[in-house]
């Protein structure tokens, strides 16, 4: 034993930590089953693997010992060298296993079990219905899951809880488990998803890093902008210079198309300014190999900025972090601490950070918020789904697949109502559940016995925990250029020719979508401030819980009253712009909301701060509302974690529709505490049929790439058990009904008081609510480039054919202009014609007309079209050319547009807009056009 302490001691491990010598004791002394919290850089893995190898070399435990699960395979690649070399040292072998493992290191897995095997939720799965290896799984002592905070609010997680648990029952498997997780909210309560039995106890890590975190609003003190924005250069100067003050510097946005824009921003103003550093981009959609590369990077000191999403809050070894950024809010107080622990990344270590805010007061205020819960340690509940149905139908069939002589369908569901996850599983729903997997013939119902089918085994590899998405291309029709991408399922079910979006910066308006291109075609809008208040795509956005909120409230009440941020606040901000506290007067706090009606932009504007779960909630009831009390006008809305936002689109008398508003929100308790009613609300959602479209695919009913999604197919599932499970998870995780019914109370009692007001223009407060979220409220939009458009024209190719003597030219336009005259080279007749594409048809139709064939019905039409052209081209000439290159413009839309130029108008700007029409009917005609 002590060649392996002298080892242990060469790999720079000294004495124990605290936290360390305590799991040592649990786990390999008093043989329990532990949940440990604690800091980022704690030493938790440490932690896990010492008591569990020391116990595999004492007890001489055989293969496979112990299974280290975690979610994610990067985290897989830096744990597999770090365990390895502690297991080397008690000469114990270590493998992986994970999506990406080669097929002859799968088959030697289970030739030659490893004492040790790492791998993720999936492959775990994947790895119990290998009848070679199940055996040796089984045979496992320990089991470590790591990021345990992540894994209780992901589907992917439960699943793991819910076939360990129906592993124990029906295989006897119930190793000594070890969660590691960062700091959760209700540690003992979470602790029983691992074990229904209970006995798992919680080890917390005492000593706490020190944080220091300041929220800093950059001023705006650019002389000489270079990107067009003195506020965004300012923030991207404070990045430059941290990256220059400190050798390794990390910034996490909140999502991958910012981190992208981020990235490429940083790096053009630090190439205009002359500035060295080096900047990469970091997340999930990124290549393995580039990922690889840039961890790398940044570890060996070439990369010294790294933008990044929350992939890299998770244990990722990427060497030592000086300095943190948080890019704009972080919008939780759990991932702030997650983020910022990652700098100083030893337990002795300062974790030192900033939160980058706009100058909009609302996210000052909410990022110093949570920058204050941070530094007390107060995170949010975490949102566990209870009941999982889809989890439920995966476990179903993996243990029918286990257990192929059929699982008694009476004492599965008794054991499933042992864990607490299932505790308050109804018989219906189980049965539904059963009925709804028998009939996709997934499995079958037996003599009241379930039993696996020949789709069993199938089903539970396609199936995955992990919805994915098809990205849907935007691109401007003019210069076909890609502006960003769009989940398909919203483009489905939410977008339509003519709505606006908010992409990249600018306004959009939507032209058509094109599903098998995987395009939405968009062009600039022209706007008004009522039309931009409302962006119909937001993305996913972290949700801003309603404890948050009702601080930012609660301090809008103070400012009010003394002018100024409580001290506790103000000491952690470093504005270097001037702020204007007075802009907050005519917001709502703690006790108040607020409900204004803007004529010039026929907008009603309820500013109640209870967080984006209950105001998502607040929305689409009132929404529900209005549409009932007033069927004849069009409502549309949109909600913050400060203001919910409706839009009349059509007249209503603005004290009835003040009226009717106030009243809704009195009567809130009536309409939220009314199941009937709520469930009409949420199937009228907007969040209802994504929920579907990822449930679905959870439950195998959707295969993302091979099923085409449709509304109406969607819409199908709404009354299955896969509507049951999206109507919860819209309940849960995009709503916060605990929350809204105490909102509702306070609202019934006039303990929050509801005060109405007429306004004629937006005013300051209105525009603080809008500046949030950042949406162009008011601005001069490009029109569409022209000279652009016209370029994409003549690169497009056509060809031309000679009616009388079958002389045939194909290349780009710009190439048949360069030919300067319109008569056959061949012939010399005005005989030349235009055609799209290869103009085989067409030619066989010259040859036969030439040989003296009699055309028939079809091909006379094809020639006498041919004619027309030929006229078309002989006298419009280029003008012709640059017609027929437009899409969807056909003889008759050319004869139109070429007369429309030849009376002064726009032939650009008329091809233009022919294609436009086009592309809005293309799906719905013959696409040879």
């Amino acid at each position: 034993m002590s060649s392996i302490v002298e080892c242990i001691r060469e790999l720079g491990y000294g004495d124990f930590t605290a936290l360390q010598k305590e799991v040592f004791r649990k786990v390999a002394y008093e043989n329990k089953s532990v949940l440990v919290t604690a800091p980022t850089g704690s030493g938790k893995t440490e932690a896990a693997v010492f008591p569990v190898f020391y116990r595999i070399i004492v007890d001489g435990l055989k293969p496979i010992s112990a299974i280290y699960i975690t979610p994610l395979r990067a985290l897989n690649r830096d744990i597999e060298s770090r365990i390895k070399r502690i297991a080397s040292c008690f000469g114990l072998r270590v493998a992986v296993r994970h999506g990406d493992t080669p097929d002859a290191a799968r088959r030697e897995l289970a030739v030659h079990p490893p004492d040790v095997l790492i791998t993720t939720p999936e492959s775990f799965m994947y790895i119990l219905v290998n009848e070679k290896l199940l055996p040796s799984v089984l045979n496992a002592r320990y089991l470590i899951i790591d990021e345990f905070h992540e894994m209780v609010e992901s589907k992917r997680g439960l699943l793991l809880f819910t076939v360990l648990h129906l592993l124990e029952k029906y295989h006897g498997f119930k190793p000594l488990k070890i969660a590691l997780s960062a700091t959760v909210s209700d540690p003992h309560g979470l602790a029983g998803l691992l074990e229904s039995s209970g006995g798992v106890e919680v080890v917390r890590g005492e000593q706490v890093k020190r944080m220091e975190v300041k929220v800093v609003v950059p001023g705006g003190n650019v002389s000489d902008t270079l990107l067009g924005d003195e506020r965004l250069e300012s923030r991207l100067l404070y990045i430059l210079r941290a990256g220059e003050a400190y050798r390794a510097v990390l910034v996490f946005t909140n999502t991958r198309s910012l981190a992208e824009i981020l990235g490429s921003l940083l790096k053009t103003l630090a190439g205009k300014q002359g500035r060295s550093v080096v900047i990469a981009v970091h997340h999930g959609s990124l290549s393995r190999s580039h990922r690889e590369e840039v961890e790398a990077g940044f570890k060996k000191g070439n990369v010294n900025i790294l933008v990044a999403t929350s992939s890299m809050e998770l244990g990722i070894d990427i060497g030592h972090v000086d300095f943190v950024v948080q890019y704009l809010s972080p919008r939780r107080v759990s991932r702030l601490i997650q983020r910022v622990g990652r700098s100083g990344h030893r337990l002795e270590g300062v974790s030192r950070g900033a939160v980058l805010s706009t100058g909009n007061l609302l996210h000052v205020l909410e990022s110093l918020v949570l920058v204050d819960e941070a530094l007390k340690g107060r995170v949010e509940r975490e949102d566990v789904i209870p009941k999982p149905l889809d989890v439920l139908a995966y476990a179903v069939a993996l243990t029918t697949l286990l257990n192929p002589s059929g699982v008694d369908k009476a004492g599965l569901f008794n054991k499933l109502r042992e864990h607490p996850l299932y505790r308050n599983l109804e018989t219906g729903e189980y049965e539904k559940l059963v009925e709804y997997m028998s009939y996709t013939r997934v499995i079958r119902e037996e003599n009241g016995f379930l039993k696996p089918t020949r789709k069993t085994r199938l089903y539970i590899y396609k199936t995955s925990m992990i919805p994915s998405t098809r990205d849907i291309v935007v691109t401007e029709v003019s210069s076909g250029r890609k502006i960003g991408s769009l989940n398909e399922e919203y483009v489905v079910l939410e977008l339509r020719p003519g709505d606006i979006i908010v992409l990249a910066g600018d306004t959009w308006r939507i032209i058509s979508f094109d599903e098998d291109e995987g395009r939405l075609y968009v062009e600039k809008a022209v706007v008004d401030s009522s039309e931009a208040i409302i962006p119909h795509w937001e993305g996913e956005n972290i949700p801003v819980e309603a404890t948050v909120a009702l601080r930012v409230g609660e301090t809008i009440d103070y400012v009010k009253r003394t002018g100024g941020l409580p001290p506790g606040l103000a000491r952690l901000l470093e504005a270097q712009a001037g702020l204007q506290w007075d802009s907050l007067r005519e917001l709502s706090g703690g006790s108040e909301v607020h409900v204004d009606y803007v004529e010039d932009v026929r907008t009603v504007f309820i500013n109640v701060n209870w967080g984006s779960k209950v105001n998502s909630l607040l929305r689409d009831v009132l929404e529900h509302v209005l549409k009932r009390e007033f069927p004849l006008v069009d409502f549309e809305a949109y909600s913050s974690p400060y203001v919910v936002i409706v839009r009349v689109k059509g007249y209503v008398y603005p004290a009835e529709l003040l009226r009717a508003v106030k009243t809704c929100l009195v009567e809130l308790y009536k309409y939220i505490g009314d199941e009937a009613f709520l469930r009409d609300v949420v199937r009228g959602s907007r969040a209802f049929y994504w929920r579907i479209y990822q449930v679905a695919q959870r439950f195998g009913a959707i295969s993302p790439g091979e099923t085409k999604v449709t509304k109406p197919m969607l819409e199908a599932l709404a009354d299955t058990v896969i509507g049951d499970e999206a109507f919860k998870e819209v309940t849960v995780k995009d709503y916060d009904l605990e929350s809204a019914l105490r909102l509702a109370s306070l609202l019934a009692r006039g303990e929050i008081a509801v005060h109405v007001r007429t306004y004629k223009g937006l005013a300051g407060n209105h525009m603080e609510l809008l500046g949030y979220v950042e949406l162009p409220v008011k601005r001069d939009m490009l029109t569409v480039d022209l000279s652009q458009y016209m370029e994409r024209l003549l690169e497009r190719e056509l060809t031309l054919i000679c009616i009388n003597c079958g002389y045939m030219k194909h290349g780009k336009v710009r190439e048949l202009i360069e030919l300067g005259k319109y008569s056959c080279p061949r012939c010399g007749l005005a005989s030349l014609s235009i055609v799209k594409g290869d103009a085989l048809e067409e030619k066989g139709i010259v040859d036969k007309l030439r040989s003296g064939g009699v055309l028939k019905g079809v091909e006379r039409h094809v020639k006498e079209d041919l004619a027309k052209r030929a006229v078309l081209l002989y006298r419009f000439g280029d003008q012709a050319l640059l017609a027929f290159a437009g899409r969807g413009v056909g003889t008759s839309e050319a004869i139109r547009i070429l007369n429309n130029a030849s009376r002064g108008g726009n032939l650009i700007a008329e091809i233009y807009e022919r294609e436009k029409a086009f592309l809005r009917v293309k799906k719905y005609i013959d696409k040879r056009g």
